[in-house]
């Protein structure tokens, strides 16, 4: 997930329209609140999953068998409700890149390359589009998992294709992930004023928050 985050980041950084040239200060606004929601939806995404990863690592299969039952279970409620949650946000996400055009997607070369950086098209099951559709379908359709077929989306989300964490990969990935949200977010706020920002961030923030988060 975290590698396939960063393709995207990396395009929508380098297509954001000049948000001054908007004529309505209505769609300005909107345009930046479209911006601010799909940055505070990334940064959900890296810091819950680098928690997740962490504490997980290195096999989250063989780390839940090796707990003692109660925490065992209490672990993977936790775990599970996490994994819940990037299904959804992975599922905003992609639905924010694709259906707003304040995000300069209107730009038909730089949406087909957006499109193809989610992994719509692609075969491979480890896309971005691979495993939020993956998160998203436990949410839509929960089943009875076992404990250990919960634990298996975690790898599952890291973009893993078994069930070991290749921690050294995984960190990397973040780190790298991180630096281009920070430029992502630097590029956002030369294009507005220091007031605007702090308004329309702490209602992003707000918009974007889980109820038992805000």
């Amino acid at each position: 997930m975290f590698a396939q985050l960063k393709g995207v980041v990396d395009l929508i950084r380098t297509g954001i329209s000049d948000l001054r040239n908007f004529q309505s200060a209505k769609t300005r606004e909107n345009a930046v609140l479209d911006v601010l929601r799909v940055y505070f939806i990334l940064k959900d995404c890296v810091d819950d999953g680098e928690r997740l990863v962490s504490e997980a690592q290195p096999n989250p299969v063989e780390k839940l068998a090796q707990m003692e039952p109660d925490a065992a279970l209490a672990t993977i409620e936790r775990w599970d409700a996490t994994i819940r949650k990037q299904g959804i946000r992975l599922y905003q996400l992609q639905g924010a890149l694709l259906g707003q055009h304040h995000i300069a997607v209107i730009d038909p070369v730089l949406q087909k390359r957006i499109t193809e950086a989610i992994g719509y098209k692609m075969d491979r099951t480890v896309t971005l589009h691979g495993i939020g559709a993956a998160l998203f379908f436990k949410n839509m359709f929960p089943v009875a998992n076992t404990s250990e077929e919960k634990a298996r989306y975690i790898s599952t989300m890291a973009g893993e294709e078994n069930d070991s964490l290749n921690m050294p990969r995984i960190c990397a990935e973040i780190q790298s992930l991180r630096e281009s949200l920070d430029q992502y977010r630097g590029v956002v706020e030369r294009l507005v004023t220091d007031a605007e920002l702090l308004q329309l961030s702490q209602r992003a923030r707000r918009e974007t928050e889980f109820p038992n988060e805000a």
